[in-house]
């Protein structure tokens, strides 16, 4: 049986796209016969409880590390005390791992820098192949410690996955060899996000005209910038915030009678939330990895106001939505736009579930699929 260790700094129930991803992924590797474990830490950027061990699926286990402090966020701005923060759990239980239950493990595949360091160290230690797969951009500085140590970590990986073009461009700038980068697609269970029937009237008024924000509540969302839109826009729009993180207090104290704060939305309730609202807001300051809320909401059939940062435009078009910069002016005008608009909207409105199951289908999984059955066949020949 072919079997792969997935080493993350976050999977579910701590709450994020990335970790949505996950969830998705071990359930294919599970469906396509393959023995899958998962060494992370205790949910450090969600408030809540989760078991040490765990078993899932028919060959999924998953190992929680308690790890110390909810600093995550205090260090996010500052790279390099964020790695050094997220490596050493992870560097003591990996060895451990390998010794009492990896002996025939094949492959370990890391998700991002600070999983990939410990697994390309540890994996040339005891002689397993690594893949180091990316969901950020990570802008990495022209010089320093920890570029070498990017540069280290993806050029000792046998693959690199990079969730975007724009992640493989940085990725061969460290020097990384263009054949030993592959580009993988986040894909959704479009069975799951569709549009739910009469979402609008069980959540809120029908004629009520809704903008919507699913994410973690940082600076680097935009989170600032879209409360300070929606003080200046028509009365009659109301803006939903579902989410948690170091800005839930300021959305709270916000919170009036054309804001609301949702708090956290389980994953079984996000199609009802995106089929009830007008348009989902993706007011990003900072180069998203993906988005993966917008493959979401386009599956539910709604439109998105984004800006171009990061990956963004890799998810979608404006066939689909509409592109923005950011600034509290220009969200209240893009909002107020589509609130004088609904013939325009509704032409929008129509292209996205297509839109969605073309591009984010589970045959976007067969990529990394192929690449790890590769590794672990030895197929040095294998091309994509």
């Amino acid at each position: 049986m072919k079997e792969v260790l997935l080493v993350s700094i976050g999977f579910s129930p701590n709450i994020g796209g990335v970790e949505t991803h996950f969830d998705d992924l071990v359930d294919v590797l599970d469906k396509n016969g393959w023995k899958v474990w998962v060494l992370t830490y205790k949910p450090i950027t969600t408030n809540v409880g989760a078991p040490f061990y765990e078993k899932r699926g028919r060959r999924i286990t998953i190992f929680r590390i308690p790890w110390f402090g909810k600093l995550f966020y205090k260090l996010v701005r500052i790279p390099a005390l964020e790695f050094l923060y997220l490596i050493p759990g992870l560097f003591i239980a990996l060895p451990l791992f390998l010794i009492f239950k990896g002996s025939k493990l094949q492959l370990i595949d890391s998700h991002g820098l600070a999983a990939g360091f410990v697994s390309v160290f540890w994996g040339k230690i005891f002689g397993k192949k690594v893949i180091t797969t990316t969901h950020s951009i990570y802008d990495f500085p022209e010089k320093g410690l920890y570029r070498k140590f990017a540069t280290w970590i993806f050029g000792s990986s046998d693959r690199v996955l990079t969730l975007s073009k724009q992640s493989r461009e940085e990725t061969i700038s460290l020097g990384v060899p263009e054949e030993k980068i592959r580009v993988f697609t986040y894909w959704i269970d479009i069975n799951k996000f569709k549009r739910a029937i009469n979402a609008r009237g069980k959540l809120w008024p029908k004629k009520k005209f809704v903008a919507l924000f699913i994410g973690r509540l940082v600076p680097e969302k935009g989170v600032g910038e879209l409360l300070n839109a929606a003080r200046r826009w028509d009365k009659n729009i109301t803006l939903a915030i579902a989410g948690t993180g170091p800005l839930e207090g300021k959305v709270k104290s916000a919170a009036r009678k054309n804001l609301v704060y949702l708090g956290t939305v389980s994953q079984g309730r996000l199609p009802l939330y995106y089929s009830a609202s007008d348009l989902l807001v993706v007011p990003s300051t900072h180069e998203e990895g993906f988005g993966r809320v917008i493959l979401e909401s386009l599956a539910c059939g709604t439109p998105v106001l984004a800006s171009r940062r990061g990956a963004i435009p890799e998810a979608m078009d404006e066939s689909v939505g509409k592109f923005i910069e950011i600034s509290p002016n220009k969200i209240k005008e893009a909002v107020e736009y589509f609130y004088n608009n609904k013939d325009i909207l509704s032409k929008l409105s129509k292209n996205c579930r297509s839109y969605a199951e073309k591009r984010y289908s589970e045959r976007n999984s067969s990529l990394i699929i192929k690449v790890f059955s590769a590794i672990v066949s030895d197929d040095s020949n294998y091309k994509l």
